[in-house]
Parts: structure tokens; C-alpha cells; sequence
């Protein structure tokens, strides 16, 4: 009782940092990111609309991974900075990565080396909706990969790279995947396509068009946008970053939880695309391998 009446006395801690800011003077916002994708979504967002809440004036700027840049252009109202050399996991030197990138640290009022988007946002859940710019020029994208412009596709995300990460299984059975492909492949006349970042494990099925590792994300998005009628995903990245774009598309998103206090189930908003028809499957004993391949095929209409 008496915690939580001091730290209700005490505030947010992340804007008691932006009244600072207010009161120096300070406009240059630095802010490191080395964690997941679909963070940027569900914490940075909020982040920057916090910032500019404060100062509207306010230039953000992120240092990430290579891989996450594409993300943060999603963003809107930040600039980013991609480190080739850092990985998630590994611990970073800010400081000489911006030497070696020839980068001045002082050209910055403030650095954000370790924030916590849990606590220092929480205020977002069940009213923030976060809202992910797409430009048009991305909707071509796509076409680099040769796809039938009549056929139905699925897009599957069947593992989220984040195992190490997480106290539970964010991942269902391979297994399960393959069972799945195997009834769909023999009930639709479909392509299914595999995202995700490397070829851990092979699937052969003719109907299978394994692109994991061949794109860039927005690519991955492109083809989800334009050509995917379904995709079916573990909660993570492909997962949010897809369900938070903010911009019109017709699509079913087949959602797969073991936990489903996480990611956009927490979030607790609606998708901005009012084009989404979202059907989460929860696995009993919030164990993501209790969900059956037959309760997914029950879901997947065309």
C-alpha cells in the first residue's frame, strides 16, 4: 500500500525525464533500441507520441539494428540510425558505435540508453493506437518476388526468432505447421508463403514458397498487403507490425497465443485497417502447443 501511494506520488518516471527536458531546453533526443520488432510498434510508438507530447518540437532519433531500420521509417516522426554490426542479445557500445559511424554524440541534448516501455507507458494499453505509416511507393514491392496475380495466398510467420527471449513458448510445433500445410494443400487450391528470417527448418510441399531470409520487411509487408488473403501468426513482430498498419487492406489474421496477456492482445485497441478481421486462438493452460492444427483449418475460409 505504501509503495504504490509513493509511487503514485512520485509520477512516471519517463515524464518526470521529458519535464526536465522542458524546463533545460532540450529538443535532441537519442534513443537506443537493441530488442524486438514488434516493440516498435507497441512501446515506441506511444514513446514518440509521449515525446512530442512534451515538445513538439522534438527531433527523435533511434541507433538499432540494421535489420529493424525499415521499421522505424514506419514510424513517422523519427530518424534512425542502423548499426551492420550489432546483434539482439549482445550488449552495445553507443559510444564507439557512433565514432566508428562517424557520428558526433554531442550533436544530442539527451541519450536514452535503456528505457522500459512496460513501465514507462503503460498509461497506452487500452487507449493508444498505434498507427504505422505505409507509402504507396512500398506497394510495389512485391512484384520483385514473381507472384501469381490470380492466385490466393497464405502467409505464415512460423517462428519468431525469439526463443531466448521469453520465459514461454511464443512458437507453435513445427510439426503442427507442417500438419497444417499438408490438410491445405489438399483442401485449397492456395500458396503458402513462409516468412520470417532464416530456413530452420524444410517443408516439401509444392504449395509451399519458402521466403524466409529472401526479404527485406517492408517486402514481407508488401506481399502480406497485396497479395495474402490470410496470414496465420505466433504473437511477434510480423504479427504487430502488420495488425498496427495504418492504411486500408482486406485481410484475416489467424493470431496464435500461448500467453494472451502479450503483444496487440495486451495493447486491448483495434487495428487502425478497419479492413482486418483478427481470430485469435488461445492455447489452453497458456501453452501455444495446445491449440490444434484442426482448430486453425476451422478458421481459414476463403
Amino acid at each position: 500500500m505504501i509503495t504504490n501511494l509513493l509511487k503514485k506520488l512520485r509520477g512516471n518516471e519517463f515524464d518526470r525525464l521529458l519535464k526536465k527536458a522542458v524546463k533545460d531546453d532540450k529538443r535532441k533526443f537519442l534513443v537506443v533500441w537493441n530488442r524486438g520488432l514488434g516493440d516498435i510498434a507497441l512501446g515506441l510508438y506511444a514513446l514518440v507520441q509521449r515525446i512530442k507530447n512534451f515538445i513538439p518540437d522534438a527531433q527523435i532519433t533511434f541507433i538499432t539494428r540494421k535489420e529493424l531500420e525499415d521499421a522505424f521509417h514506419l514510424l513517422g516522426d523519427a530518424d534512425v540510425i542502423s548499426v551492420p554490426w550489432w546483434q539482439r542479445g549482445t550488449p552495445v557500445d553507443v559510444k564507439d558505435s557512433l565514432k566508428r559511424l562517424n557520428i558526433k554524440g554531442t550533436d544530442y541534448d539527451i541519450l536514452f540508453e535503456k528505457i522500459n516501455p512496460t513501465k514507462w507507458l503503460s498509461w497506452q494499453i487500452g487507449k493508444l493506437t498505434p498507427k504505422l505509416r505505409w507509402k504507396n511507393e512500398y506497394d510495389d514491392l512485391w512484384k520483385r518476388f514473381n507472384l501469381d496475380k490470380q492466385l490466393f495466398y497464405i502467409g505464415a510467420h512460423i517462428n519468431t526468432e525469439t526463443r531466448q527471449f521469453y520465459g514461454y513458448k511464443k512458437d507453435w510445433p513445427i510439426d503442427n505447421w507442417k500438419k497444417l500445410f499438408e490438410k491445405l494443400s489438399e483442401k485449397l487450391d492456395t500458396k503458402i508463403i513462409l516468412f520470417g528470417l532464416g530456413k530452420t527448418d524444410s517443408f516439401n510441399l509444392p504449395s509451399i514458397l519458402d521466403l524466409r531470409g529472401e526479404t527485406n520487411l517492408l517486402e514481407m509487408l508488401s506481399m502480406i498487403k497485396n497479395r495474402c488473403n490470410i496470414l496465420i501468426a505466433p504473437d511477434g513482430g510480423v504479427l504487430s507490425i502488420t495488425y498496427y498498419l495504418d492504411v486500408f487492406f482486406p485481410i484475416t489474421v489467424i493470431s496464435l497465443w500461448g500467453d494472451a496477456n502479450q503483444g496487440i492482445m495486451k495493447q486491448s485497441v483495434p487495428s487502425p485497417n478497419k479492413g482486418i478481421i483478427h481470430i485469435p486462438l488461445i492455447g489452453k493452460g497458456k501453452d501455444i502447443s495446445n491449440i490444434s492444427v484442426d482448430e486453425v483449418l476451422l478458421k481459414i475460409t476463403v
